[in-house]
């Protein structure tokens, strides 16, 4: 299930972001008035990052902070807390090349293309915490700025796109086997 969650969010999230970017599309050609459009935008970008960020709360942090819940170290509000002052100090410092390639170096994103992206991503992985599924908000991220790339005819880059895949499936497989080495090595030493 979490495997299949892993491959169904990235293209849900693409799915709908096509859809909310087709109809904020339409609703921003129906206004008239700029001083409007540019508040909808604004309006549009914050609501998106935030649904986006709270996502991140929901499901990033409780993926990090699950094992020290489940190995009984922590309880879930502490452990929380714990994931969420670990997120912001991330956020707060080697983020930006991540940001800089979800925001800029897959496609070019406009203020209607970048908000349905966030929020087809956010919609998606909301769903998937809602059937208790851990997923990646980053890789559903990236699906829904893939979709909209695709639909508004801005492209994609095939190389980035093909170096995030590998990524994504190099860093699992990195994480199993730095896992089974470290637990060998207590083995070894008697600690476990």
């Amino acid at each position: 299930k979490i495997a299949a969650a892993w491959v169904i969010s990235p293209i849900l999230s693409g799915i709908l972001a096509m859809l909310l970017f087709r109809f904020y599309s339409w609703v921003i050609s129906r206004i008239k008035s700029v001083s409007t459009i540019e508040a909808l935008y604004k309006a549009l970008a914050i609501l998106g990052g935030s649904y986006m960020a709270f996502n991140f709360g929901t499901n990033e942090v409780a993926n990090a902070s699950g094992p020290l819940v489940g190995a009984g170290f922590m309880e879930p509000k502490v452990a929380g807390i714990f994931g969420a002052i670990a997120l912001s100090m991330g956020a707060l410092t080697f983020s930006y090349a991540v940001m800089h390639t979800v925001g800029k170096k897959i496609t070019a994103l406009g203020p209607i293309s970048a908000f349905a992206a966030q929020f087809g991503s956010a919609i998606a992985v909301s769903l998937a915490n809602l059937m208790g599924l851990p997923v990646s908000s980053s890789q559903s991220i990236v699906g829904g700025v893939v979709g909209v790339g695709i639909l508004a005819g801005e492209g994609v880059e095939r190389s980035v796109i093909r170096d995030i895949i590998f990524g994504w499936v190099a860093t699992p497989l990195t994480a199993i086997m730095i896992s089974l080495a470290i637990f060998k090595a207590f083995a070894l030493a008697g600690l476990v």
